[in-house]
């Protein structure tokens, strides 16, 4: 048994770079946050009422305008709330000297679970406290929980940390992604 502990610890180093990062924030945020649904309500919202604007406009030169300018806040916020994400993605990849040949942390798998060493601390999760694991074709993102993920990217390990994970976690807790 023992040995068996050794042989199915695989340890891998997180070497996150700008593109990984910033992939990873867009999916994180926007897609399983769901955080594109309320700007694209505020959108739906502000569109529906400028229609009405619009189509109320007999008699009302008003109307016109009114229904133009809440088209136009409709469509721009929304543009720059995800704008301003991306540029505040950008200034946090760049404040963390996030680079390929850097090292962030090291993810150990293991058969009760897997931890995660950065310089002199560290964390271990079970596989049973695990939130939730994700592969992409460049990356596995491991969630120990729904605030913390680690990203393994794509390397020479990964179709067996990807192995390990399945092997331990329950289908419903990890998604592969082909996109």
């Amino acid at each position: 048994m023992q040995d068996e502990k050794k042989i199915s610890a695989l340890t891998m180093a997180g070497n996150i770079d700008r593109r990984t990062f910033m992939r990873f924030g867009v999916f994180d945020s926007v897609i399983r946050k769901k955080a594109w649904r309320n700007p694209l309500l505020f959108t739906l919202i502000l569109t529906a009422f400028a229609v009405v604007c619009f189509l109320g406009r007999e008699g009302r030169e008003e109307a016109v305008m009114i229904g133009s300018v809440l088209l136009g806040i409709g469509i721009v916020l929304p543009l720059v709330w995800f704008g301003s994400f991306l540029a505040s993605m950008n200034r946090q990849a760049k404040l963390s000297s996030l680079s390929h040949d850097r090292v962030q942390y090291y993810v150990t798998l293991l058969p009760d679970g897997f931890k995660v060493e950065k310089g002199k601390e560290s964390a271990s999760y079970t596989w049973n406290d695990v939130y939730m694991a994700y592969r992409f074709p460049d990356c596995i993102y491991l969630y120990g929980s729904a605030a913390r993920a680690f990203l393994l990217p794509e390397c020479e390990k990964s179709d067996r940390a990807w192995e390990i994970i399945t092997a331990h976690l329950p289908a419903e807790k990890r998604k592969l992604r082909v996109h």
